[in-house]
């Protein structure tokens, strides 16, 4: 890999990395709802969002950085029918301004609702 990328590794049993910055911009891979032995948390779309949000701040937090330098978010979601449980969880996250955000709608890894992906400013 190139030496600009910086890989910052996932401690999951997959082959991905929990974040690669370039150029002071982090990118972090697709969150889902899932225990640190990558065990999927299945429950409502709001608990997922918790877990999610919960993972995001704490990966952020580790690479230095925090929930309120996040520029862009896409969300993908197993039905648009969970759009608006979704929001409702997911606004209160966010406390200074929202980021950009896309969501989709798709078929979703461990038959899980709510997968979260971000990008963010890293610390430097």
């Amino acid at each position: 890999m190139h030496n600009a990328i910086r890989v910052h590794p996932s401690e999951l049993p997959f082959p991905f990395a929990k974040a690669t910055e370039v150029a002071g911009i982090l990118y972090l891979s697709g969150q889902v709802a899932m225990n640190v032995e990558g065990v999927p948390l299945h429950g409502s779309v709001t608990q997922q969002v918790q877990a999610i949000m919960q993972q995001l701040e704490a990966t952020l937090a580790s690479l230095g950085t925090a929930l309120d330098r996040i520029f862009k978010v896409t969300v993908w979601l197993s039905s648009m029918a969970h759009f608006a449980e979704f929001n409702a969880e997911y606004a209160k996250w966010f406390t200074h301004g929202y980021p950009a955000r896309s969501v989709v709608s798709c078929a979703l890894a461990f038959d899980l609702d709510v997968e979260i992906e971000v990008q963010a400013l890293a610390a430097h």
